[in-house]
């Protein structure tokens, strides 16, 4: 018993600290959300003794809102002895659950991307999955997405949406500038050769105006490359090795050497896939849900291709997300009920919009079945062959913050891809050093 409220104790502490850090949200909001919560234990079980599910879902669009909405009455239709209730949260999810942690009053299951994973970690906030869910092997799931949610051998989330980035592209204008679209066979030479040819002032007025593609993650050219960002203990930064400094010198004279991505202060102004829905840039690596922006404001056709090969390979990022269980749950045999029955049944319902990451025949069937563009479908579900998780740290933001300005200034030619490169290695492993030591010392 005292062992228990030792350890209670110190998962709070550490709850406390995430609210009070730096990255965290700002004091206001804190006292703002933390006054609207009732501290103590929230029921168990509904007047009808049926066990309660609090899923605390993300913001979306209003027309996907619109099928969440059926997925979930779908799942009470189903399942009547469980009273699944969904708390609709409207931005700044992460901050908002954490403080809901803080409060003890956190949701039953919460939606998560794979760079988050490792801080709910860190403070002990979510529940392994392996018991329930059985042999990862077994599980149905893509070997990728759930290697991308697994922490030191554990599970501790159920992917709903296989999504990595791959290669959309405009096959009006590759057509106008007789450009051969994309295959299966292009590596990035190609994909500079066809954006050279891509790049066009197209007015006269002596300033490019359409671009051949926008700026793809550096990430990943330097696993194309055959480099790496943490070495395999996730305890070094490995940026300024030379296969790293390759990736990101390719990555890099994109923009200032061959000027074939659009420059900082025009995306300023419009976004990436603005940019391609006006038709102002041909290609566009972006992971597969944006098809449903693509579909509604892009006038003209379109296709998706595999990300283009590097030396080392074909590598992309997986960015899809999960359902997880927190340790705050009480009802873990329905909450793992439902969350099994979102990304696998439910996925069925998300067939227009997202690829599964179950590989139930169904559900890719459902997928492939859809009329909508882009024609190559196959691809999104192909990419999970090559799919690589991207970093996976506790203090992931720490590490992106201190590498963005330094990589954005080797990108625009301000400083060398070298010098970026060692300084960028140098603060992620102090970033990381007092990280580790704060933990080792119980901070």
């Amino acid at each position: 018993m005292g062992q228990d409220l030792v350890s209670r104790q110190t998962h709070l502490a550490r709850f406390r600290r995430l609210l009070t850090s730096p990255a965290m949200i700002p004091l206001g909001m804190i006292l703002l959300i933390a006054s609207a919560l009732v501290f103590g234990r929230k029921p168990q079980v509904d007047a009808a003794g049926r066990p309660i599910v609090v899923y605390a879902h993300p913001p979306c669009p209003p027309d996907l809102m619109v099928i969440y909405n059926q997925i979930f009455a779908r799942f009470r239709q189903t399942h009547p002895g469980i009273d699944l209730k969904v708390l609709h949260i409207t931005g700044q999810y992460q901050d908002k659950v954490k403080v809901m942690f803080a409060g003890n009053v956190a949701p039953d299951v919460i939606f998560m991307y794979p760079y988050d994973l490792p801080a709910w970690v860190a403070v002990h906030a979510l529940v392994p999955l392996n018991s329930r869910l059985g042999p990862p092997s077994q599980s149905g799931y893509f070997a990728p997405m759930l290697e991308a949610f697994t922490v030191h051998g554990q599970i501790y989330g159920l992917p709903k949406d296989a999504s990595a980035p791959v290669l959309f592209y405009n096959t009006e204008l590759f057509r106008k500038y007789h450009v051969p679209v994309p295959n299966d066979h292009w590596t990035w030479q190609d994909l500079l050769a066809a954006a050279r040819q891509l790049t066009v002032d197209t007015d006269g007025d002596g300033r490019i105006n359409q671009w051949g593609l926008n700026a793809p993650e550096w990430q990943l050219l330097v696993w194309s490359f055959g480099g790496r960002i943490l070495d395999a203990s996730h305890t070094r930064c490995r940026l300024d090795r030379p296969e790293a400094l390759a990736g990101l010198r390719f990555w890099a004279d994109l923009l200032h050497k061959y000027h074939v991505v659009p420059p900082p202060e025009v995306n300023n102004d419009i976004n990436a896939m603005e940019m391609f829905c006006l038709g102002r840039v041909a290609m566009n690596l972006q992971m597969y849900p944006a098809v449903s922006v693509f579909r509604k404001q892009a006038d003209f056709p379109w296709d998706i291709a595999p990300v283009p090969r590097g030396p080392a390979g074909r590598v992309t990022q997986i960015e899809g997300s999960a359902l997880a269980i927190t340790s705050q749950c009480r009802t873990r045999r329905a909450a793992f009920t439902f969350i099994r029955w979102m990304t696998t049944t439910g996925e069925q319902m998300l067939a227009s919009v997202e690829p599964p990451c179950y590989r139930d025949p169904a559900n890719i069937q459902a997928f492939l079945d859809n009329q909508d563009p882009p024609a190559a479908k196959r691809v999104a579900l192909e990419a999970m062959a090559y799919a690589h998780p991207p970093i996976q740290s506790p203090v992931y933001n720490q590490i992106t913050d201190a590498l963005s300005p330094l990589l954005n200034q080797a990108q625009r030619g301000e400083i060398p891809v070298a010098q970026a490169a060692r300084q960028a290695t140098r603060s992620v492993d102090q970033i990381i050093s007092r990280y580790d030591t704060d933990h080792t010392h119980g901070e």
